[in-house]
């Protein structure tokens, strides 16, 4: 795509309290993923591979993580001599009666869509696993009646809370607004809601006068408010997402989400269609299977060393499960190690969890218990350190 067509927004402050202690120490967008990944990696690739060379990023509280992570963003093809990633700091939770930081968090948006020069703007977060082809999005905007586009995933009543955010579609087919999901019908043939994914593209100047005319104002509102609003306002076009698609905002979704990257269709979809998923490399050792090794349904990342047994499970970088130790149906994240003759199933391990020799550790499909990152469960006590949410 040819440069300063289309300009890009990441905005990385989603909501964090319904996954702790997942995101006790990084934001949403750093929680790993897949073996090997970071959410953050997926609205990074689809920005890349529609060829977006101006992205800019507003960073969460503990912006740490991210910056370590995304660096000069070698690996998502943005360091770039022209464009590139420019991230604004944390403004989220500042006290806007103030004006001096009202103007603040509306400036900087303006700065960013000002020097972007696009003629298009996308903002995405990072809260979610997908595979979204921008191009095709584009160009739905640009043969679109109205001038922003939303993007929507269909799903099952069930499976969405009440109050989740879901498109008013009206039998012309567009977004009249963003309501509850309790206050939307599902439609009459698939009986599916459609899901507001928080994806929205438009014109470079209508954003640009959306946050001036919000930044004139005496009360403060929120990017996506503003964005919500517009929606009311202007009406929107309502392009749907047809791919592999989960929500990480509570700790049930991030768990299930990983675990359905053990379906191989799940798996190959989502990570390998013609759209590649980027992430930060690490040039580290294949794992190593001993002989007393048995390795079933499951995801590894490089490094580890497996010899005891593993079932339906994903397994990141750098994990040693030693010999008699039975890991099932649980995420085990980067570095962690589980003694001899353990037994850990519906788990959670955040980053070098020690689980030490003879303990049984075991949540359920509906509350996996978590261990938080560093913790060492080394007796039968310590296995109250647990929480299950």
């Amino acid at each position: 795509m040819r440069q300063n067509i289309i300009s890009a927004i990441v905005d990385l402050n989603e909501p964090d309290e319904a996954l702790r202690p997942l995101t006790s120490n990084r934001p949403v967008g750093t929680l790993p993923f897949a073996g090997r990944y970071r959410l953050i990696d997926f609205p990074l690739s689809a920005i890349s591979n529609a060829g977006i060379r101006d992205v800019a990023m507003f960073l969460p509280k503990s912006g740490r993580s991210v910056q370590d992570h995304i660096r000069s963003g070698n690996s998502w093809n943005l360091d770039t001599i022209t464009g590139g990633i420019f991230t604004f700091p944390y403004v989220a939770e500042k006290d806007y009666s103030d004006p001096v930081n009202r103007k603040r968090y509306y400036d900087d948006y303006l700065t960013f869509l000002r020097k972007s020069d696009s003629r298009y703007t996308i903002v995405i977060g990072a809260g979610n696993v997908e595979n979204i082809n921008v191009e095709e999005v584009l160009q739905f905007h640009v043969d679109g009646n109205n001038p922003i586009t939303v993007l929507y995933k269909r799903q099952e009543p069930e499976t969405v809370a009440p109050d989740e955010a879901a498109l008013n579609i009206s039998e012309a087919g567009d977004v009249t607004a963003i309501l509850k999901a309790k206050e939307v019908t599902p439609d009459a043939v698939n009986h599916m809601l459609p899901m507001n994914m928080g994806v929205y593209l438009m014109r470079t100047s209508l954003f640009i006068e959306l946050m001036q005319n919000a930044s004139e104002q005496d009360t403060y509102a929120s990017l996506q408010q503003i964005l919500s609003e517009a929606v009311e306002v202007y009406n929107a076009n309502a392009y749907e997402y047809t791919g592999f698609y989960s929500k990480i905002d509570t700790v049930k979704r991030y768990f299930d989400a990983n675990m359905a990257m053990l379906d191989e269709a799940n798996y190959q979809a989502l990570l390998f269609s013609q759209r590649q998923i980027f992430t930060k490399n690490k040039n580290e050792i294949p794992t190593f299977f001993a002989k007393s090794s048995i390795v079933n349904t499951t995801l590894l990342g490089t490094g580890s060393r497996i010899e005891g047994r593993v079932d339906n499970s994903v397994i990141f970088r750098s994990v040693k499960i030693d010999r008699g130790a039975e890991v099932a149906n649980s995420v085990i994240m980067q570095n962690c190690k589980i003694g001899p003759g353990s037994h850990v199933k519906y788990a959670i391990l955040d980053k070098g969890v020690v689980i030490g020799a003879g303990l049984k550790i075991e949540g359920t499909p509906e509350q996996p218990i978590i261990f938080a990152k560093g913790a060492s469960i080394l007796h039968e006590a310590d296995i109250d350190k647990g929480v299950q949410r």
